[in-house]
């Protein structure tokens, strides 16, 4: 694993000095920052502990190719390149720069860098006191956690690096760690995090955008989920109940999640301000007045109600005009846009880029301020749903989606309606596709679902059913045979630089 020289103190990420709660995105950097004029106050701890959250903007393109490119409902946009169609038509090659993941562990080693020195400080100041200081440990923890997952779900086995980089003669070849090694790391962080972090933050910036026990007990759940632990994960899922199920947003405030978000069910979310890193939602999805500026858009084909052939067609849905799904294409995937380079049609995902619903009212360019959503409530429902089912309790599992339903002014399903086993599953992911679409997830859930025996054709039929780029569905679904495919091959640099990563099988030839 290469890294550059400027991690020679481990302190890169500490140089994002921050100063106050409305600053807390906006960054600057001093030079000449070295390991003995730092960690002497509190107050160096908190702007460190800032510059952690601030990587994460960094890596948010990576986390959204990773997690969600893949599903059926993303079409190319006119400004997508090469990189970005190989992901959407399951046709990965080890140079596709999607494939680096230096930002990643580069924010890594940062935390790293925290968890070792920020103590230092105690011994420094006087009023730092040391409560403080180890909730700012579990804020630490748990985002390297959040990072490792993404990984782990991303490539499967990954290196572990635990340590700051701090001398030349560190030996920065390392290979990766089988995908339960990297689990068990991921539930050490959030353990340590567990019992350090604050319930809440009285800022309501703060208490959003910054990990609380809340945020710790959704990344859990969703590890637990991920390792078939399904009455691990429903504890866990009832332990958020307690908190949020009172704080589901009503059908006719549903655009408050995305516009102004921090919506009462918002778990945790990266915050943008005027001042700071720029939201990559907008330009990702937005396509309107003849200026494209899109990369991803909404594959048509998979949403459309009106379409020949409908993924997900509710009886009497066109009723229900309150819906805070892309279910009702006109409110959350507005403007149909002529497909580029003989791609299909497709729309953008208006709910990321407008200032309110039932209307085309666009954010301001210059505005910059979508929020990215990690975890919200109701994704928490729909894991709950997935372990009761995985548990042959289905009507558990049809009560939770109802109550989604509820709250998107749609009709409930009728008992039984969903299915059993393969049929359920299926109709699960279209459930969570038509909430949580484009929120960043949906490959994950569909490769957890399908890795389970007997369900391996619920993600290969959902990836070859009309395909965006037209591609057949012979193709799709030759190309997705191999579970190896479903995980991402290491970026050819990478594994030049590093002889103790060993390229996977099943990418040699690519």
């Amino acid at each position: 694993m290469k890294t550059s020289n400027k991690f020679k103190y481990g302190l890169l990420g500490l140089i994002l000095f921050l100063s106050g709660c409305e600053k807390f995105l906006e960054v600057g950097q001093p030079d000449n920052l070295i390991k003995d004029e730092f960690w002497q106050n509190r107050d160096q701890v908190q702007s460190s502990l800032n510059g952690l959250y601030t990587s994460l903007n960094s890596c948010l393109n990576l986390f959204q190719a990773w997690g969600d490119i893949r599903s059926s409902l993303y079409a190319p946009g006119s400004q997508a390149s090469s990189t970005h169609t190989q992901f959407i038509s399951h046709d990965i090659y080890t140079q596709n720069s999607l494939l680096n993941w230096s930002n990643i562990y580069r924010s890594i080693g940062w935390i790293n860098a925290f968890i070792k020195n920020a103590p230092t400080a105690l011994q420094n100041d006087p009023t730092f006191k040391e409560e403080e200081l180890n909730g700012m440990l579990g804020e630490a923890h748990a985002l390297r956690a959040l990072y490792y997952f993404y990984l782990v779900r991303a490539f499967k086995e990954v290196p572990i690096i635990k340590d700051p980089y701090e001398s030349d003669t560190q030996n920065l070849s390392v290979a990766a760690s089988s995908e339960n090694e990297v689990l068990d790391f991921i539930e050490e962080d959030l353990r340590i995090a567990r019992d350090a972090v604050p319930e809440t933050f009285l800022n309501n910036f703060h208490r959003f955008g910054r990990i609380t026990r809340s945020a710790v007990a959704a990344i859990m759940a969703d590890v637990k989920l991920w390792r078939n632990e399904y009455d691990a994960c429903i504890d866990l899922c009832e332990l958020l109940d307690a908190t949020y199920e009172s704080k589901l947003v009503e059908p006719s405030a549903w655009y408050t999640i995305f516009s102004p978000g921090n919506s009462p069910e918002s778990i945790f979310e990266f915050q943008y301000t005027e001042r700071g890193p720029s939201s990559p939602l907008y330009n990702w999805f937005v396509y309107h007045d003849g200026n494209s500026r899109d990369i991803y858009l909404a594959n048509k084909a998979n949403i459309d109600i009106n379409a020949g052939e409908i993924l997900y067609p509710p009886t009497g849905v066109l009723e229900h005009f309150s819906a805070d799904t892309i279910r009702l294409k006109n409110y959350s995937a507005f403007t149909f846009s002529g497909a580029a380079n003989g791609f299909k049609q497709a729309y953008e995902v208006y709910k990321f880029l407008g200032q309110a619903p039932y209307q085309r009212s666009y954010r301001n360019q210059s505005d910059r301020v979508a929020h990215y959503i990690f975890y919200r409530y109701r994704e928490i429902m729909f894991m709950k749903a997935e372990a009761y089912a995985m548990k042959e309790e289905y009507e558990q599992a049809e009560a939770i989606i109802n109550i989604i339903r509820q709250h998107c002014d749609l009709p409930d399903l009728a008992p039984g309606e969903a299915g059993q086993g393969v049929d359920f599953f299926t109709w699960l992911l279209m459930e969570r596709e038509f909430e949580l679409g484009f929120e960043g997830k949906e490959w994950f859930a569909a490769v957890r679902i399908s890795r389970r025996p007997g369900y391996e054709n619920v993600l290969i039929e959902k990836a070859a059913t009309n395909h965006s780029m037209g591609r057949s569905y012979q193709v799709i679904r030759a190309r997705l045979l191999d579970k190896e495919s479903w995980f991402l091959p290491y970026y050819r640099t990478e594994v030049e630089r590093n002889p103790l990563l060993q390229q996977k099988d099943f990418y040699k030839n690519k």
